[in-house]
């Protein structure tokens, strides 16, 4: 199975290769943003749109207006409402995050077209230790109509489970981006 998208979180804007990120058409997220500096983050957006690469912002409707995007990102935490703002422009795109039906629930209240399903495996975080497993992942999906992106703890040992996942891509979180520039090994398949 060949995967539609591929996202990848970021942090900083400095983190990441656009070149190759346009090359294998992944979808960039900025989360937990480390820089604050609206010169470099504009010159980002800049950056990205030229090379079209889409990115999302999360949490943030001011930086989405000031980078002048159409896409946000919603955390599982967040239960703000967002929907109306689309009232506003119908390009804005919006997706989330969640962890359990309730959460599932509440993104699509909020408007999200996309919803991320997190911690498919199991993962190295020290108070994090419950994951989902590819047939509670399932199960937890069917129940909803809405397109679903597997998130967390996908790796060279678990991929290939994810092609029974009932997903249109993945998400990769910095650490497995292999220092930001490149796609780790078992991904290359895909392409």
């Amino acid at each position: 199975m060949t995967f539609k998208k591929i996202y990848f979180f970021i942090s900083r804007t400095n983190e990441i290769n656009l070149d190759y990120v346009k090359k294998t058409g992944a979808i960039l997220i900025l989360r937990n943003l480390k820089e604050t500096n609206i010169k470099k983050l504009k010159r980002f957006a800049r950056n990205c749109k030229r090379n079209k690469i889409t990115f999302f912002v999360a949490n943030n409707l001011k930086l989405l207006f000031l980078l002048k995007t159409n896409n946000l990102y919603i955390s599982a935490w967040n239960k703000q409402y967002y929907k109306h703002i689309q009232n506003f422009n119908n390009n804005i795109k919006i997706i989330g995050s969640a962890h359990n039906a309730n959460e599932i629930r509440e993104k699509i209240r909020q408007g999200c077209s996309q919803i991320f399903i997190s911690r498919i495996f199991k993962t190295n975080y020290k108070f994090k230790k419950s994951f989902l497993g590819s047939i509670k992942f399932n199960l937890l999906t069917k129940n909803f109509k809405s397109r679903y992106v597997a998130l967390g703890g996908i790796n060279y040992r678990n991929f290939n489970q994810i092609k029974n996942l009932n997903i249109i891509g993945c998400a990769l979180s910095l650490d497995k981006k292999k220092a930001g520039n490149y796609l780790p090994a078992f991904f290359k398949k895909t392409y």
